[in-house]
Protein backbone atom coordinates (compact mmCIF):
# COMPACT_ATOMS: atom_id res chain seq x y z
CA UNK A 1 0.00 0.00 0.00
CA UNK A 2 2.81 2.67 1.22
CA UNK A 3 4.49 1.95 -2.66
CA UNK A 4 1.08 2.48 -4.16
CA UNK A 5 0.59 5.78 -2.68
CA UNK A 6 3.97 6.91 -3.73
CA UNK A 7 3.19 6.04 -7.02
CA UNK A 8 0.34 8.16 -7.12
CA UNK A 9 1.84 11.09 -5.53
CA UNK A 10 4.99 10.89 -8.06
CA UNK A 11 2.39 10.99 -10.90
CA UNK A 12 0.09 13.48 -9.39
CA UNK A 13 3.87 15.33 -9.46
CA UNK A 14 4.30 14.51 -12.86
CA UNK A 15 1.21 15.21 -14.74
CA UNK A 16 0.42 18.64 -12.85
CA UNK A 17 -0.69 21.70 -15.20
CA UNK A 18 2.34 23.72 -17.05
CA UNK A 19 2.73 27.22 -15.03
CA UNK A 20 2.14 30.03 -17.31
CA UNK A 21 5.01 30.86 -20.37
CA UNK A 22 6.79 33.72 -18.35
CA UNK A 23 8.02 30.78 -15.34
CA UNK A 24 9.23 28.56 -18.72
CA UNK A 25 12.60 28.48 -17.38
CA UNK A 26 11.43 27.38 -13.71
CA UNK A 27 8.94 24.91 -15.16
CA UNK A 28 11.60 23.32 -16.91
CA UNK A 29 13.97 22.65 -13.57
CA UNK A 30 11.27 21.52 -11.66
CA UNK A 31 10.33 19.08 -14.45
CA UNK A 32 13.67 17.32 -14.23
CA UNK A 33 13.65 17.22 -10.62
CA UNK A 34 10.68 15.27 -10.95
CA UNK A 35 12.24 12.50 -13.48
CA UNK A 36 15.41 12.62 -11.16
CA UNK A 37 12.94 11.75 -7.81
CA UNK A 38 11.37 9.14 -9.80
CA UNK A 39 14.39 7.57 -11.15
CA UNK A 40 15.54 7.42 -7.87
CA UNK A 41 12.39 5.94 -7.00
CA UNK A 42 12.35 3.63 -9.61
CA UNK A 43 16.53 2.12 -8.56
CA UNK A 44 14.75 1.54 -4.83
CA UNK A 45 11.89 -0.06 -6.14
CA UNK A 46 13.97 -2.96 -8.26
CA UNK A 47 15.95 -3.46 -5.20
CA UNK A 48 12.76 -4.25 -2.75
CA UNK A 49 11.74 -6.62 -5.73
CA UNK A 50 14.76 -8.38 -6.16
CA UNK A 51 15.01 -8.98 -2.14
CA UNK A 52 11.69 -10.76 -2.05
CA UNK A 53 11.96 -12.69 -4.82
CA UNK A 54 15.65 -14.05 -2.65
CA UNK A 55 13.18 -14.52 0.24
CA UNK A 56 10.85 -16.13 -2.35
CA UNK A 57 7.41 -14.00 -1.16
CA UNK A 58 4.95 -13.11 -3.96
CA UNK A 59 5.95 -9.87 -5.89
CA UNK A 60 2.96 -9.59 -8.06
CA UNK A 61 1.64 -6.76 -6.57
CA UNK A 62 5.16 -5.10 -6.44
CA UNK A 63 6.10 -6.03 -9.86
CA UNK A 64 2.81 -4.41 -10.83
CA UNK A 65 3.93 -0.89 -9.25
CA UNK A 66 6.96 -1.67 -10.28
CA UNK A 67 6.24 -1.34 -13.65
CA UNK A 68 3.85 2.06 -13.21
CA UNK A 69 6.34 3.62 -11.78
CA UNK A 70 8.55 3.27 -15.42
CA UNK A 71 5.93 4.37 -17.11
CA UNK A 72 5.50 7.26 -15.17
CA UNK A 73 9.18 8.06 -15.37
CA UNK A 74 9.02 7.78 -18.95
CA UNK A 75 5.91 10.08 -19.31
CA UNK A 76 7.43 12.50 -17.28
CA UNK A 77 11.07 12.71 -19.42
CA UNK A 78 9.44 13.12 -22.15
CA UNK A 79 6.83 16.13 -21.08
CA UNK A 80 10.02 18.12 -19.85
CA UNK A 81 11.48 17.37 -23.08
CA UNK A 82 8.41 18.66 -24.82
CA UNK A 83 8.38 21.79 -22.48
CA UNK A 84 12.16 22.54 -23.33
CA UNK A 85 11.97 22.77 -27.04
CA UNK A 86 14.87 24.64 -28.16
CA UNK A 87 12.88 24.90 -31.95
CA UNK A 88 10.33 27.38 -30.85
CA UNK A 89 10.80 30.68 -30.64
CA UNK A 90 10.73 32.96 -27.65
CA UNK A 91 9.12 36.26 -27.76
CA UNK A 92 9.55 39.06 -25.55
CA UNK A 93 6.61 41.04 -23.95
CA UNK A 94 8.35 43.45 -23.01
CA UNK A 95 8.64 46.44 -25.18
CA UNK A 96 11.43 47.60 -26.97
CA UNK A 97 12.45 50.77 -26.24
CA UNK A 98 14.31 51.45 -29.27
CA UNK A 99 11.42 51.40 -31.66
CA UNK A 100 10.52 54.51 -29.55
CA UNK A 101 13.33 56.56 -30.47
CA UNK A 102 13.08 58.95 -33.76
CA UNK A 103 14.77 58.24 -37.37
CA UNK A 104 18.00 60.87 -37.34
CA UNK A 105 19.43 61.38 -40.34
CA UNK A 106 22.40 63.66 -40.85
CA UNK A 107 23.40 66.17 -44.15
CA UNK A 108 26.69 68.14 -44.54
CA UNK A 109 26.79 70.73 -47.55
CA UNK A 110 30.28 71.96 -48.32
CA UNK A 111 30.94 74.83 -51.33
CA UNK A 112 34.26 75.81 -52.62
CA UNK A 113 33.93 79.20 -54.40
CA UNK A 114 35.94 81.27 -56.78
CA UNK A 115 34.00 84.93 -57.16
CA UNK A 116 35.20 87.17 -59.66
CA UNK A 117 32.70 90.69 -58.96
CA UNK A 118 32.94 93.27 -61.87
CA UNK A 119 35.09 95.76 -61.05
CA UNK A 120 36.73 94.23 -57.72
CA UNK A 121 39.02 92.12 -56.20
CA UNK A 122 38.54 88.39 -56.95
CA UNK A 123 38.03 86.23 -53.67
CA UNK A 124 38.51 82.35 -53.27
CA UNK A 125 36.87 80.98 -50.32
CA UNK A 126 35.30 77.24 -48.45
CA UNK A 127 32.29 77.65 -46.78
CA UNK A 128 30.84 74.90 -44.71
CA UNK A 129 27.01 76.12 -46.15
CA UNK A 130 25.07 73.13 -44.28
CA UNK A 131 24.90 70.61 -41.44
CA UNK A 132 20.93 69.47 -41.30
CA UNK A 133 19.86 67.28 -38.67
CA UNK A 134 16.45 65.74 -39.64
CA UNK A 135 14.00 64.28 -37.21
CA UNK A 136 11.06 61.89 -38.09
CA UNK A 137 8.61 59.86 -36.02
CA UNK A 138 5.63 58.03 -36.10
CA UNK A 139 3.94 59.63 -32.86
CA UNK A 140 0.76 57.06 -33.24
CA UNK A 141 -1.20 55.36 -36.39
CA UNK A 142 -2.37 58.81 -37.42
CA UNK A 143 0.39 61.41 -36.82
CA UNK A 144 3.90 61.82 -37.65
CA UNK A 145 6.88 64.67 -37.34
CA UNK A 146 9.34 66.28 -38.71
CA UNK A 147 11.72 68.72 -37.29
CA UNK A 148 14.77 69.83 -39.56
CA UNK A 149 17.52 71.36 -37.65
CA UNK A 150 20.59 73.46 -39.31
CA UNK A 151 23.66 75.13 -38.69
CA UNK A 152 24.64 77.36 -41.89
CA UNK A 153 26.98 79.71 -43.11
CA UNK A 154 26.77 82.05 -45.97
CA UNK A 155 28.74 81.96 -49.27
CA UNK A 156 29.35 84.64 -52.30
CA UNK A 157 28.13 85.19 -55.59
CA UNK A 158 29.51 87.24 -57.18
CA UNK A 159 26.73 89.71 -58.24
CA UNK A 160 24.76 90.52 -54.80
CA UNK A 161 26.73 93.57 -52.95
CA UNK A 162 26.94 92.68 -49.60
CA UNK A 163 24.06 95.40 -48.22
CA UNK A 164 21.69 93.47 -50.88
CA UNK A 165 22.38 90.10 -49.86
CA UNK A 166 21.52 91.14 -46.10
CA UNK A 167 18.38 93.08 -47.09
CA UNK A 168 17.56 90.42 -49.24
CA UNK A 169 18.34 86.89 -46.70
CA UNK A 170 21.06 86.36 -48.97
CA UNK A 171 23.22 86.76 -45.93
CA UNK A 172 22.49 84.12 -43.19
CA UNK A 173 24.17 81.89 -40.78
CA UNK A 174 24.30 80.56 -37.55
CA UNK A 175 21.99 77.25 -35.40
CA UNK A 176 18.31 77.32 -36.15
CA UNK A 177 14.97 75.02 -36.31
CA UNK A 178 14.34 74.86 -40.49
CA UNK A 179 11.13 72.94 -40.15
CA UNK A 180 8.91 71.49 -36.66
CA UNK A 181 5.51 70.43 -37.86
CA UNK A 182 3.02 67.41 -37.13
CA UNK A 183 1.48 66.26 -40.01
CA UNK A 184 -2.11 63.51 -40.04
CA UNK A 185 -2.70 60.72 -42.06
CA UNK A 186 -5.41 58.38 -43.03
CA UNK A 187 -7.97 61.40 -42.32
CA UNK A 188 -11.31 60.86 -44.47
CA UNK A 189 -11.07 61.63 -47.70
CA UNK A 190 -7.10 61.83 -47.75
CA UNK A 191 -7.29 65.35 -46.33
CA UNK A 192 -3.78 66.55 -45.37
CA UNK A 193 -3.43 68.23 -42.57
CA UNK A 194 -0.14 69.99 -40.80
CA UNK A 195 0.64 72.30 -38.07
CA UNK A 196 3.86 73.79 -37.49
CA UNK A 197 6.92 75.47 -38.87
CA UNK A 198 7.08 74.49 -42.38
CA UNK A 199 8.19 75.30 -45.87
CA UNK A 200 4.62 76.17 -47.71
CA UNK A 201 3.67 75.15 -51.09
CA UNK A 202 4.37 77.51 -53.36
CA UNK A 203 6.52 77.14 -56.58
CA UNK A 204 8.28 74.17 -57.30
CA UNK A 205 11.25 74.48 -54.85
CA UNK A 206 10.21 75.93 -52.15
CA UNK A 207 9.14 72.69 -50.17
CA UNK A 208 13.12 71.62 -51.45
CA UNK A 209 15.91 71.48 -48.73
CA UNK A 210 19.18 73.37 -49.87
CA UNK A 211 21.07 70.45 -50.36
CA UNK A 212 18.62 68.70 -52.83
CA UNK A 213 18.28 71.37 -55.27
CA UNK A 214 19.04 70.30 -58.69
CA UNK A 215 22.03 73.49 -58.31
CA UNK A 216 24.28 74.97 -55.67
CA UNK A 217 22.16 77.85 -54.86
CA UNK A 218 18.41 79.02 -55.40
CA UNK A 219 16.91 80.45 -58.77
CA UNK A 220 17.37 84.07 -58.65
CA UNK A 221 13.84 85.59 -58.55
CA UNK A 222 12.90 83.43 -55.09
CA UNK A 223 16.01 84.32 -53.23
CA UNK A 224 14.54 88.10 -53.80
CA UNK A 225 10.73 87.30 -53.32
CA UNK A 226 10.73 84.29 -50.53
CA UNK A 227 14.26 84.90 -49.23
CA UNK A 228 17.61 82.92 -49.75
CA UNK A 229 15.84 79.96 -47.50
CA UNK A 230 12.49 80.50 -48.85
CA UNK A 231 9.14 80.64 -47.59
CA UNK A 232 9.44 79.44 -44.02
CA UNK A 233 6.42 80.19 -41.60
CA UNK A 234 4.75 78.81 -38.95
CA UNK A 235 1.08 77.49 -38.84
CA UNK A 236 -1.14 75.26 -40.42
CA UNK A 237 -1.73 73.67 -44.13
CA UNK A 238 -4.41 72.17 -45.49
CA UNK A 239 -4.34 69.70 -48.70
CA UNK A 240 -7.90 68.86 -49.94
CA UNK A 241 -8.77 66.03 -51.76
CA UNK A 242 -7.25 65.35 -55.30
CA UNK A 243 -10.24 65.45 -58.20
CA UNK A 244 -9.90 64.48 -62.10
CA UNK A 245 -11.67 66.78 -64.29
CA UNK A 246 -10.96 64.89 -67.66
CA UNK A 247 -7.32 63.42 -68.19
CA UNK A 248 -6.07 65.63 -65.75
CA UNK A 249 -5.99 65.62 -61.90
CA UNK A 250 -6.35 68.27 -59.56
CA UNK A 251 -5.37 69.51 -56.22
CA UNK A 252 -5.72 72.47 -53.75
CA UNK A 253 -3.71 73.61 -50.85
CA UNK A 254 -4.62 76.61 -48.22
CA UNK A 255 -2.89 77.22 -45.49
CA UNK A 256 -2.78 80.03 -43.16
CA UNK A 257 1.04 81.08 -41.05
CA UNK A 258 2.16 84.13 -39.18
CA UNK A 259 3.76 86.58 -41.91
CA UNK A 260 7.54 86.11 -40.07
CA UNK A 261 9.13 86.07 -43.66
CA UNK A 262 11.13 88.92 -44.05
CA UNK A 263 12.04 89.16 -47.66
CA UNK A 264 8.07 89.67 -48.26
CA UNK A 265 6.33 90.94 -45.00
CA UNK A 266 9.90 92.64 -43.00
CA UNK A 267 9.24 90.08 -39.75
CA UNK A 268 5.22 91.83 -39.73
CA UNK A 269 3.76 89.15 -37.40
CA UNK A 270 -0.15 89.49 -38.95
CA UNK A 271 -1.36 86.62 -40.38
CA UNK A 272 -0.85 85.67 -44.05
CA UNK A 273 -2.66 83.19 -46.50
CA UNK A 274 -1.58 80.73 -49.14
CA UNK A 275 -3.79 79.50 -51.85
CA UNK A 276 -2.32 77.02 -54.42
CA UNK A 277 -4.01 75.11 -57.46
CA UNK A 278 -2.14 72.20 -59.42
CA UNK A 279 -2.99 70.45 -62.21
CA UNK A 280 -1.39 67.23 -62.76
CA UNK A 281 -1.47 65.62 -66.65
CA UNK A 282 -0.62 61.90 -67.47
CA UNK A 283 0.94 62.03 -71.23
CA UNK A 284 1.92 58.70 -71.92
CA UNK A 285 3.40 56.21 -69.79
CA UNK A 286 7.08 57.87 -70.08
CA UNK A 287 5.87 61.67 -69.61
CA UNK A 288 4.18 63.96 -67.64
CA UNK A 289 3.46 67.72 -67.40
CA UNK A 290 2.26 69.84 -64.27
CA UNK A 291 0.70 73.33 -63.87
CA UNK A 292 0.27 75.43 -60.94
CA UNK A 293 -0.59 78.47 -59.29
CA UNK A 294 0.25 80.14 -56.15
CA UNK A 295 -1.44 83.36 -54.51
CA UNK A 296 0.17 84.66 -51.12
CA UNK A 297 -1.44 87.95 -49.36
CA UNK A 298 -0.10 89.36 -46.05
CA UNK A 299 0.25 92.70 -43.73
CA UNK A 300 3.28 93.89 -43.10
CA UNK A 301 4.33 95.72 -39.75
CA UNK A 302 0.86 97.51 -39.53
CA UNK A 303 -2.78 96.84 -41.44
CA UNK A 304 -2.31 99.60 -43.62
CA UNK A 305 0.80 97.50 -45.42
CA UNK A 306 0.65 94.52 -47.55
CA UNK A 307 2.41 92.26 -49.39
CA UNK A 308 0.73 90.33 -52.44
CA UNK A 309 2.77 87.76 -54.31
CA UNK A 310 1.32 85.69 -57.99
CA UNK A 311 3.22 82.55 -58.88
CA UNK A 312 2.84 80.54 -61.96
CA UNK A 313 4.86 77.49 -62.40
CA UNK A 314 5.13 74.23 -64.51
CA UNK A 315 6.96 71.24 -65.21
CA UNK A 316 7.63 68.63 -67.75
CA UNK A 317 9.38 65.13 -67.04
CA UNK A 318 10.15 62.21 -69.35
CA UNK A 319 11.56 59.63 -68.42
CA UNK A 320 13.17 56.30 -71.12
CA UNK A 321 10.42 53.07 -70.09
CA UNK A 322 12.64 51.02 -67.92
CA UNK A 323 15.46 53.27 -67.25
CA UNK A 324 14.59 56.18 -65.72
CA UNK A 325 17.50 55.36 -63.37
CA UNK A 326 19.13 55.84 -66.90
CA UNK A 327 18.29 58.33 -68.75
CA UNK A 328 15.50 61.23 -68.21
CA UNK A 329 15.00 64.63 -68.74
CA UNK A 330 13.17 67.38 -66.72
CA UNK A 331 12.37 71.13 -67.62
CA UNK A 332 10.49 73.43 -64.97
CA UNK A 333 9.77 77.40 -65.21
CA UNK A 334 8.42 79.56 -62.51
CA UNK A 335 7.23 83.33 -62.67
CA UNK A 336 6.65 85.54 -59.80
CA UNK A 337 4.76 88.95 -59.97
CA UNK A 338 5.37 90.74 -56.67
CA UNK A 339 3.19 93.90 -54.84
CA UNK A 340 4.49 95.61 -51.61
CA UNK A 341 3.59 98.38 -49.86
CA UNK A 342 6.74 99.66 -48.23
CA UNK A 343 6.82 103.26 -46.15
CA UNK A 344 3.73 104.81 -48.16
CA UNK A 345 4.80 103.27 -51.45
CA UNK A 346 4.08 100.33 -53.70
CA UNK A 347 6.82 98.46 -55.03
CA UNK A 348 6.41 96.25 -57.39
CA UNK A 349 8.29 93.64 -59.46
CA UNK A 350 8.76 90.10 -61.36
CA UNK A 351 11.05 87.36 -62.26
CA UNK A 352 11.59 84.35 -63.31
CA UNK A 353 13.51 81.28 -64.62
CA UNK A 354 13.73 78.03 -66.74
CA UNK A 355 15.55 74.92 -65.80
CA UNK A 356 16.68 71.91 -67.86
CA UNK A 357 17.78 68.83 -66.24
CA UNK A 358 19.29 65.60 -68.61
CA UNK A 359 20.61 62.69 -66.52
CA UNK A 360 22.68 60.84 -68.63
CA UNK A 361 23.56 58.31 -66.89
CA UNK A 362 22.89 56.58 -63.66
CA UNK A 363 25.55 59.16 -62.10
CA UNK A 364 26.28 61.70 -64.06
CA UNK A 365 23.39 64.48 -64.95
CA UNK A 366 23.87 67.92 -66.79
CA UNK A 367 21.67 70.68 -66.08
CA UNK A 368 21.37 74.65 -66.99
CA UNK A 369 19.19 77.62 -65.73
CA UNK A 370 18.27 80.83 -66.92
CA UNK A 371 17.02 83.73 -64.17
CA UNK A 372 16.04 86.92 -65.10
CA UNK A 373 14.51 89.49 -62.70
CA UNK A 374 12.70 92.64 -62.99
CA UNK A 375 14.29 94.15 -59.81
CA UNK A 376 11.64 95.75 -57.17
CA UNK A 377 12.94 99.17 -55.69
CA UNK A 378 13.45 100.67 -59.09
CA UNK A 379 17.34 99.15 -60.25
CA UNK A 380 18.02 97.16 -63.11
CA UNK A 381 16.97 94.40 -64.63
CA UNK A 382 19.58 90.93 -63.66
CA UNK A 383 20.29 87.98 -66.03
CA UNK A 384 21.87 85.34 -64.48
CA UNK A 385 22.82 81.90 -66.55
CA UNK A 386 24.23 78.99 -64.60
CA UNK A 387 25.32 75.91 -66.67
CA UNK A 388 26.44 72.65 -63.93
CA UNK A 389 27.42 68.94 -63.86
CA UNK A 390 26.76 66.68 -61.17
CA UNK A 391 27.68 63.20 -60.20
CA UNK A 392 26.74 60.94 -57.81
CA UNK A 393 30.08 58.96 -56.66
CA UNK A 394 27.09 56.59 -54.68
CA UNK A 395 23.80 56.91 -53.20
CA UNK A 396 25.35 58.60 -50.05
CA UNK A 397 27.53 61.38 -51.49
CA UNK A 398 27.22 63.67 -54.69
CA UNK A 399 29.61 66.32 -56.44
CA UNK A 400 28.73 69.54 -58.03
CA UNK A 401 30.47 71.99 -60.36
CA UNK A 402 28.59 75.05 -61.44
CA UNK A 403 29.21 78.47 -63.19
CA UNK A 404 26.94 81.15 -62.36
CA UNK A 405 27.35 84.23 -64.51
CA UNK A 406 25.60 86.94 -63.63
CA UNK A 407 25.35 90.57 -65.07
CA UNK A 408 23.14 93.53 -64.33
CA UNK A 409 21.70 96.09 -66.94
CA UNK A 410 24.34 98.78 -67.62
CA UNK A 411 26.94 97.04 -65.65
CA UNK A 412 29.91 94.84 -66.32
CA UNK A 413 29.71 91.23 -65.81
CA UNK A 414 30.12 88.84 -62.96
CA UNK A 415 31.48 85.18 -62.77
CA UNK A 416 31.09 82.71 -59.93
CA UNK A 417 33.07 79.06 -60.29
CA UNK A 418 31.18 76.74 -57.37
CA UNK A 419 32.24 73.41 -56.42
CA UNK A 420 29.76 71.35 -53.95
CA UNK A 421 30.11 68.37 -52.02
CA UNK A 422 27.33 66.71 -50.19
CA UNK A 423 27.07 63.65 -48.07
CA UNK A 424 24.20 61.79 -46.19
CA UNK A 425 23.50 59.68 -43.74
CA UNK A 426 20.82 57.80 -42.20
CA UNK A 427 17.23 56.52 -43.19
CA UNK A 428 15.84 59.51 -45.00
CA UNK A 429 19.54 60.69 -46.59
CA UNK A 430 19.57 62.79 -49.44
CA UNK A 431 15.63 63.78 -49.32
CA UNK A 432 14.34 66.37 -51.04
CA UNK A 433 11.62 67.87 -48.15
Amino acid sequence: MRIRICVLTLLTVALAPAPSLAQETTRADSLEQTVRALRARLDSLERVVERLIRQGRDTTRATDELAALRAAAQAAAQQAQADVDTTETQVSRTRNLSGLNPEISVTGDVVGSFAGPADERNRLGVTPREFEFSFQSALDPYTRTKIFAAYEEEFPIAGFPEDEEAENGHAHGGFHVEEAYAYWVGLPGSIGLKAGKFRQEIGLYNRWHTHALWEVDRPLPTVIFLGEDGLIQPGVGLTLPSFSAGVATQTITLEATAASNEAMFQDGGDMSFLGRFQSFWDLSPSAYVQFGATGVYGENEDAALQSRLLGLDFAFRWASPNRALYQAFHLKGEWYFSDKDEAGTTVTGSGGYAQANYRLTRRLTLGARGDYLHSTEDQPAIHQIVPSITWWQSEWLFLRAQYNYLKHAGDGANHTVLFQLVWAMGPHKHESY
